[in-house]
């Protein structure tokens, strides 16, 4: 196997690398789609934890525990926001990805946080799991509040690196 080929390339594709300039553009390409799959799956991922959390807030209003439901609906209306912002990011974030040559080591720093932002998401999940039959939901509310809006702040953090702004 060349170095055009790849087990996961048509032959479409191994032909098109050949030509000078394409390459680059397929792979930015690539790196579009990853990063919309991403927050696609980010998004889909904190609707699993609205709808959770909606389950707990309707158990807790079913025996008649009304003390919370503002504080519920403080942070649903925060992860909406959230959830909405990454539906609606640039798609690929243009100005990253059209430059001709990405540094490595950008691209690296955009995969790493990345990655804490999918770890924050669990975190997030974890938290709205105990939420039902919890002693202390408010306590775990709390929780939540903090980490939704840790992970808004990451998404300008994620936006400021992809423009290229620290």
């Amino acid at each position: 196997m060349t170095d055009l080929q790849s087990p996961q390339e048509g032959t479409l594709e191994r032909l098109m690398r050949s030509i000078p300039g394409f390459s680059g553009y397929l792979d930015r390409e690539r790196r579009r789609d990853a990063d919309k799959l991403q927050r696609d799956f980010m998004a889909k991922q904190l609707g699993t934890i609205k709808r959770k959390m909606q389950a707990a807030q309707e158990e807790m209003l079913a025996s008649g525990n009304l003390s919370l439901v503002e504080r519920f609906d403080k942070v649903g209306n925060k992860l909406d926001r959230v959830v909405e912002r990454l539906g609606h990011a640039s798609y690929g974030y243009a100005g990253f990805f059209d430059a001709h040559e990405v540094n490595e080591a950008e691209l690296q720093a955009v995969y790493e946080h990345d990655l804490g932002l999918i770890n924050l998401i669990t975190v997030l999940e974890s938290t709205v799991n105990s939420l039902t039959g919890s002693a202390d939901p408010g306590g775990l509310l709390g929780e939540l509040q903090q980490n939704v809006q840790a992970l808004d702040t990451r998404l300008d953090e994620r936006e400021r690196i992809l423009k290229g702004v620290q």
